[in-house]
């Protein structure tokens, strides 16, 4: 397979590189947390997540944000802003109502529902 290739089939690429560095399945797939024959479906994924790689990536000592530069931002998001203590206490009563209007609305749909 070309290095291009690789980039497209994120599954092939793991399935390479653990042949590469010579560790035993068994013992990659438990280190990772996975079981043997999961290994055998995620290698088969075009698609496969950034997170299992991180996971094998962890286990075989690879940083696959090499080939994959898009895992780096992947599952980021923007650090907010610290809340004061009262903007806190407004955004917890917001949900509280949020919450009691639902359950209302709940208890209201089971007495209809009763009544049938």
């Amino acid at each position: 397979m070309k290095n291009d290739d690789f980039k497209k089939h994120k599954g092939e690429y793991l399935n390479q590189l653990v042949r590469r560095k010579g560790i035993k399945i068994k013992v990659l797939t438990k280190s990772a947390g996975f079981d043997r024959s999961t290994f055998y479906n995620h290698i088969k994924q075009p698609n496969l997540s950034f997170a299992i790689l991180a996971k094998y990536g962890a286990v075989l000592n690879h940083d696959f944000a090499e080939e994959f530069p898009e895992m780096k931002t992947e599952g980021k998001q923007p650090a907010q802003a610290a809340m004061s203590y009262e903007e806190l206490e407004k955004d917890r009563d917001s949900w509280k109502e949020k919450y009691f209007q639902v359950a209302e609305l709940f208890h209201k749909c089971l007495q209809q529902q009763n009544k049938r």
